[in-house]
């Protein structure tokens, strides 16, 4: 069957991993593998287990766990996260302007031989698309960010903080590298005129 609980069993177990396998007892019991006894009595061990080993004892009768069961990390999203998804799933304004192009088409094809403005249609087009991409008209979760945008965004702000940082330390070389130089030229000034060579 192999080992529930991946790695040596020499390695010591964290109480993330004994949370984890309390949690996969519960739902062993509540799919009717284990009675309440076994339960009790698998979560004592569970509690005294010190390495992977130990846990993969307390498991040897039941099937591989899930890796949620085995306290791996499992991917979690924030409410903000999925909204964005489905926002990004969504393409409402995507599915309108293609609505639009095939109703326009459809509707020239059929109406051509009854009217001449029949072509008409076809400038239902650009006037949706300058409605929804230029003057962004209708909710404004349509034209939420997409993350892709936020993070370019980002990317422009450190940039231009980076720009500014380095032209404040170009600054300051300059400042220190003229406060120096005027130094210099203080000491040298200073020592000539001392003329300690004319004083022997």
């Amino acid at each position: 069957m192999g080992a529930q609980f991946p790695g040596s069993k020499d390695i010591r177990v964290s109480d993330n991993e004994r949370s984890a396998a309390l949690a996969a007892l519960g739902q062993f019991y509540a799919e009717g593998r284990l009675t309440m006894a076994e339960t009790d009595e698998r979560c004592a061990a569970v509690a005294n287990a010190t390495t992977k080993g130990d846990l993969d004892e307390i498991f040897f009768d039941l099937p591989h766990l899930s890796s949620a069961a085995v306290g791996l990390p499992e991917k979690t999203y924030t409410a903000a996260e999925v909204a964005q998804l489905h926002r990004q799933g969504a393409r409402p304004r995507a599915g309108i302007l293609g609505l639009t192009t095939v109703a326009a088409i459809t509707g020239t094809a059929v109406l051509a031989q009854s009217t001449v403005f029949a072509p008409a249609l076809l400038a239902l087009i650009p006037l949706v698309f300058i409605l929804l991409y230029v003057m962004k008209v209708g909710p404004s979760n349509w034209y939420a960010p997409t993350p892709r945008q936020i993070e370019r965004n980002r990317i422009k702000e450190l940039r231009k903080e980076d720009k500014i940082r380095n032209l404040e330390l170009r600054a300051q070389r300059r400042e220190r590298s003229h406060a120096l130089k005027t130094k210099a030229l203080d000491a040298a000034e200073n020592v000539i005129s001392t003329k300690p060579w004319k004083q022997r």
